[in-house]
């Protein structure tokens, strides 16, 4: 075999390996808080997390996730005055949808910013989804 023939073999294995390598990196979820004059940051870091579990699926790649006290306070404020829920916390998340494994409800090769995972604490005390979507 020449050696031209084997250099292109070579560079070809190490360029599908390196593929390989990154593509099952685990990707980092940017987690931030922002305004927070209301809740405990545990609270916060907990309603995060269930959102987190709740949209990551195959074909959902979660980027980030997080809590603006501004940004929330009017569905926030909405939810315990208007419906009497004890208190609220809503999260934002930023994710992409593949471009052939597309999720249930969703469309494919898709960057969705803003989108809510609203939780409400029940009479009992204990956190519960409310809704999830666009507000």
């Amino acid at each position: 075999m020449k050696e031209k023939t084997k250099g292109i073999i070579l560079s070809v294995v190490v360029i599908i390996s390196l593929i390989t390598i990154f593509i099952h990196q685990p990707i980092e979820i940017k987690r931030d808080i922002f305004n927070n004059t209301r809740h405990k940051n545990d609270e916060i870091q907990l309603i995060m997390n269930e959102a987190v579990e709740f949209i990551s699926q195959d074909g959902i790649t979660v980027t980030r996730v997080h809590y603006d006290g501004k940004e929330s306070q009017e569905t926030e404020y909405r939810l315990i005055n208007d419906y009497g829920y004890q208190d609220a916390i809503v999260v934002y998340l930023e994710f992409y949808t593949g471009f052939f494994n597309i999720p249930s409800g969703f469309i494919g090769n898709y960057h969705a910013s803003g989108y809510q995972y609203v939780c409400i604490k029940n009479n009992q005390g204990i956190w519960e989804l409310h809704s999830v979507g666009y507000g």
